[in-house]
């Protein structure tokens, strides 16, 4: 199947990408995604999306899928369909 990536802030840096499209096995999930993902990019992007003690991904940051943040969804655990969009984000903050 194949999964749009955004890409914002520090993580387009890292990626030097402000989107890409990746073919992934259909039974994929958000993690199975974001793993296909530091598999390509390296070093930098796992460290800017894992926490390096506990391998999860980082608290900090939003991933939205389809625009709905996935801890709205089954979390990282949220299967991924065919042209779904996922978005990594840095935190925000407004006022």
């Amino acid at each position: 199947m194949r999964v749009r990536i955004k890409y914002f802030a520090s993580a387009r840096e890292i990626a030097g990408l402000r989107e890409e499209t990746l073919e992934i096995e259909d039974s994929a999930t958000v993690m199975d995604l974001l793993r296909a993902l530091v598999n390509k990019h390296g070093d930098a992007l796992k460290e800017y999306v894992f926490d390096p003690k506990t391998k999860d991904p980082r608290t900090h940051l939003q991933f939205l899928l389809n625009g709905r943040a996935i801890h709205m969804l089954q979390g990282f655990d949220t299967s991924l369909t065919n042209d779904c969009i996922l978005s990594i984000m840095p935190p925000v903050a407004g006022g």
